[in-house]
């Protein structure tokens, strides 16, 4: 049998051009796909760049913070010297206050046990053998007062007999701090021409005269003109007004006389 085609001629042109259509439709898939990715990279760019951008944000945020807090640490870095050379001189005025010698309450003490009996016509004290007094020394005691480099009284006077003497010597011993009493010389007082009546120098007639060195505790850092080198940490400061420096702080105070 013959094949007899049933589709009409009009229509067959249009159902011929379907595969090439069909063949066509390919590049659209390919187009779709490329469009897709370049959506995709773009997405990507821009969630990059507002990434990077806060990142950049937080870092000037960072970085003028830390600026900020450095300007403090400086500003407070000046009151932890000025703290540092408070404590130093706050542990160099104690140093000076504990070295220093009370004469006050030597002087005090002294007064306590001198008998009444007893005439005191000078008394001399210095810290340290050779420092200045002010005054003249007691007359027999020189060589005495330099055997030991402490605190001391040299006194001069008179009593009755040498037993109060040696009494008074004890009574020395009882002051706070002595820890030795030396005897320079103890002599009775020649009188030629005093009146046969009234006391003489205080004491009487015939009474022995004595020269005595009481000596003290030592003093730290004592020199002949009074406490020195008291030792101190060393601060620099600058930008306010104030500095000071060195290792060390060297302090001269009086303590040559009661």
């Amino acid at each position: 049998m013959r094949a007899v085609n049933l589709i009409p001629a009009d229509s067959r042109g249009s159902s011929g051009s379907r595969g090439p259509s069909t063949g066509m439709q390919v590049p659209v898939y390919v187009l779709l796909g490329f469009l897709a990715a370049a959506v995709a990279l773009v997405t990507i760019y821009v969630l990059s760049n507002n990434s990077i951008s806060e990142r950049q944000a937080r870092l000037t945020n960072l970085t003028n913070q830390v600026s900020q807090d450095q300007a403090a640490v400086a500003r407070l870095g000046e009151f932890t010297k000025f703290t540092q050379l408070a404590q130093t001189r706050i542990l160099t005025v104690r140093s000076i206050a504990t070295a220093r010698f009370d004469w006050n309450s030597a002087l005090s003490d002294l007064s306590k046990v001198i008998p009444a009996n007893t005439t005191l016509q000078s008394i001399v004290g210095t810290v340290v053998p050779g420092a200045s007094s002010g005054g003249s020394g007691s007359g027999g005691t020189g060589a005495l007062r330099g055997a030991v480099t402490a605190p001391a009284f040299e006194l001069s006077g008179c009593t009755k007999t040498q037993d109060d003497v040696a009494k008074l010597m004890s009574q020395l011993r009882l002051i706070n701090g002595v820890t030795r009493v030396t005897i320079s010389d103890s002599q009775m007082s020649a009188v030629t021409s005093a009146p046969t009546t009234g006391p003489v120098q205080g004491c009487g007639r015939n009474t022995p005269s004595f020269d005595l060195v009481v000596f003290f505790q030592p003093v730290a850092n004592a020199g002949p003109s009074g406490v020195t080198s008291v030792a101190g940490g060393g601060v620099t400061t600058t930008g306010t007004g104030a500095s000071t420096t060195g290792a060390s702080t060297t302090t001269t105070t009086p303590g040559g006389t009661p």
